[in-house]
């Protein structure tokens, strides 16, 4: 009987470790759904986002070098204002969450940049030094269409550069601020797709959270830029911001003035009256010119701390749209993921629970049964 009580404890042990060690249904798998980018995917939000970075210094580059070599204000403040919304502009279209809409819409800025720079209000608005930028712009738009190509096969690369070409064509600059759209839906009737069709994925959760690392790494960047060269703007302006010509010339007359008052007041005392009365004639004027221009500067500086003021609380509301977007569209995903995970493994839990159920349970009762049918045949 210790026998077979024996036998029996050890058998229970085994088909219990057999079973769960070795049974597929007890291996659970926690993946979730994300779908990964692929290795074009990966390797496209890589080439475009090095680009940015060769785009924005070849363009801050030739814009100081046409500032250093200008002597016209306009033109200096206008290189200022070009390089700003171009190296800003160059960033919404390179850290986008698609990574060939990246790069399509950087394709487009490049052609843009070419098309507008060949243009009378380019040539006058970066002035004779505009075929420095035109040149850069003409090597950029050949960079990053060798990258287009080197990433895309053939069939896709000439349809993506069929739309790039059209839209630049249709969609010209106008203001040297560089305006940037959407381009989802049009892309993706041009290549006969839904625009729910046309984005696959957005990467994994590692994925996620490194393209916002990216994103907050440029917004970084770009502030203290941005910041830099509002300063070098009013840097120029106050320096510009000189005494008049009409403020000097009065300065002149007063001492004029002031000399023929010493003179005549030796020798003629009789007409310090009359010179009194030129001195108010050109010493109040003065003033209230003096009084206007410290007005001017005053209101100037107010409106320069509003305008760069309003200027980082939009950037600002960007990052944190960005932000919020990529954190809604993880925290839905996650919440997708985990739901699936619950519906995968519900059946694999209740399956299991039911073997290990009959494990404990069923195997002894049936092994007890039969001994005590064994002993009870024997006794008899």
């Amino acid at each position: 009987m210790k026998y077979f009580k024996f036998i029996s404890t050890k058998f229970l042990l085994l088909i219990l470790l057999i079973s769960v060690s070795s049974c597929s249904l007890m291996k659970l798998s926690f993946e979730s759904e994300e779908i990964p980018l692929s290795k074009i995917q990966l390797n496209t939000r890589i080439a475009v986002r090095s680009f940015q970075n060769d785009f924005s210094s070849s363009i801050i580059k030739t814009a100081d070098s046409i500032i250093s070599s200008s002597n016209d204000l306009k033109i200096k403040l206008n290189v200022i204002q070009f390089k700003k919304g171009l190296v800003a502009a160059s960033a919404k279209t390179a850290f986008q969450s698609v990574p060939e809409l990246s790069l399509v819409d950087t394709w487009i800025l490049s052609k843009q940049l070419v098309e507008v720079l060949k243009t009378k209000e380019g040539v006058e608005y970066l002035g004779p030094q505009n075929v420095l930028m035109l040149n850069t712009a003409i090597s950029l738009e050949y960079k990053i269409s060798q990258i287009a190509k080197s990433l895309l096969n053939k069939e896709r690369f000439k349809s993506l550069y069929l739309f790039a070409t059209n839209y630049t064509k249709n969609n010209p600059i106008t203001t040297f601020d560089f305006p940037r759209t959407n381009l989802l839906s049009p892309l993706a009737k041009h290549l006969g797709v839904a625009d729910t069709s046309y984005v696959k994925t957005l990467g994994t959760g590692a994925e996620a959270l490194s393209d916002i690392g990216d994103r907050i790494g440029i917004a970084k960047e770009q502030i203290s830029q941005q910041l830099a060269w509002e300063k070098e703007r009013l840097s120029l302006q106050w320096d510009d911001a000189n005494i008049s010509d009409e403020f000097l010339s009065r300065a002149d007359s007063l001492n004029l003035i002031l000399d023929r008052f010493t003179i005549l007041a030796e020798n003629s005392p009789e007409l310090l009256g009359e010179i009194s009365a030129n001195i108010k004639n050109e010493l109040m004027p003065l003033i209230y010119e003096l009084n206007g221009g410290v007005n001017s500067s005053v209101n100037k500086l107010a409106d320069e701390r509003l305008q760069l003021q309003t200027y980082l609380s939009d950037l600002q509301e960007t990052v944190i749209k960005n932000l919020n977007s990529t954190g809604d569209h993880m925290i839905e995903k996650s919440a997708s993921s985990i739901t699936q995970i619950i519906k995968d493994v519900a059946w694999i839990i209740i399956l299991g629970i039911i073997i290990l159920i009959l494990l404990i349970f069923g195997i002894p009762f049936m092994a007890g049964f039969y001994l005590a049918k064994a002993k009870f045949n024997k006794t008899t």
